[in-house]
């Protein structure tokens, strides 16, 4: 049995979104298994794969700070400490380049500080400035991790990520690292490619590309080549 993890936005979810997820339950029928690891939280992910009948059997979310199984219950989490969220949640409320910040629940987005904080993401004016605000508070905090997205700073435990997240799942399922495959498109995806038979999109971050073995144009064609 293999297990194939791939990234959702940019991987999984993109113009091939259908042949995709039909070659993901071909292969899933065949004895093998489907993971999807997503930056996003449960519900922004439920958004687009609801309705799509993906049999994938666990949702790694929030950048591997959580994982549910495919009755939406959780299995794993790694929230940040709650000792550094309020002053963490201050210093990015107070910065005159974030427009937005709030707690992600792994459900739901708040400001409410008493909410377990799995993950605080914030959204900046100026990119060039949050990394700038981003070195700051990994100085700061170092029990947290954190990268810029197109849009956003997400911030997670420092021992949350991808790639810790599928070797839970590898251990708990018994599944040799040589039969787990990943595929992404950014840094967040560089752990898990790292760890295990990484590939990455052809349009992916540089430094993603530089630690897989390979590059693919689609979900698909990992599937094909994997198959034979």
């Amino acid at each position: 049995m293999k297990l194939l993890v791939s990234d959702f936005d940019h991987t999984l979810f993109t113009e091939d979104y259908l042949i995709n997820i039909k070659k993901i339950n071909e292969f899933v029928d065949n004895g093998n298994m489907f993971v999807i690891a997503t930056g996003r939280n449960l519900t922004y992910l439920k958004k687009d794969i609801s309705g799509f009948n993906i049999k994938y059997s666990y949702l790694i979310c929030n950048d591997g700070a959580v994982i549910f199984d495919k009755d939406e219950k959780v299995i794993y989490r790694n929230d940040i400490d709650q000792y550094f969220v309020k002053p963490l949640f201050s210093i990015l409320e107070n910065d005159p380049n974030i427009e937005q910040v709030f707690i992600d629940t792994t459900i739901s987005y708040t400001k409410d500080l008493s909410n377990s904080a799995n993950a605080v993401i914030a959204k900046p004016y100026d990119l060039i400035k949050a990394r700038e605000l981003l070195i700051t508070i990994l100085k700061l905090f170092p029990s947290i991790h954190g990268y810029i997205s197109a849009r956003w700073i997400n911030l997670t435990n420092k021992k949350a990520n991808k790639g810790l997240a599928v070797q839970y799942l590898g251990n708990l399922l018994n599944i040799s690292n040589d039969d787990i495959y990943t595929i992404g498109d950014n840094v967040n995806d560089i752990p898990m490619c790292e760890m295990f038979n990484g590939y990455a999109m052809e349009t992916a971050h540089q430094d993603l590309i530089k630690v897989s073995k390979g590059t693919k144009k689609a979900v698909f064609e990992l599937i094909d080549s994997i198959s034979r």
